[in-house]
């Protein structure tokens, strides 16, 4: 008996804590290029859904493709905190972002989940 005890007590404090003020059941990410159809420089992004946010400095103005993942719809801005020309788009993604006139325009964008999508909170 002592020993299920102890036994349990360690499988307890083995449990890893989570990290404070992140709730991975937010995050999506959208993958961008700097050329258009998916090549050159490329990057994923990490985006928490349902908030704005500024493109890393070296691909501000300089995307020419972007893709967010299946179930996510995104805005892609052309200034930051989400102002300026707006460009909503979903999966599978945008290969040539000069079509919609909004290549090397991107500076900031936002992520939602779509509501309803079986992979999705």
């Amino acid at each position: 008996m002592y020993l299920v005890v102890l036994l349990l007590a360690t499988l307890t404090l083995a449990v890893p804590t989570p990290q404070e003020g992140v709730n991975t059941a937010t995050i999506t990410h959208l993958y961008l290029c700097k050329d258009a159809s998916f090549q050159g420089e490329c990057t994923n992004l990490h985006l928490e859904a349902s908030n704005c946010q500024n493109i890393e400095t070296s691909f501000v103005k300089q995307v020419s493709s972007a893709g967010p993942d299946n179930g996510t719809f995104c805005t892609l801005y052309s200034d930051f905190d989400c102002h300026g020309q707006a460009l909503p788009f979903t999966y599978p993604g945008i290969r040539k972002l000069e079509r919609y006139r909004f290549a090397d325009l991107l500076s900031s964008v936002r992520c939602d989940f779509i509501t309803g999508w079986a992979n999705h909170p």
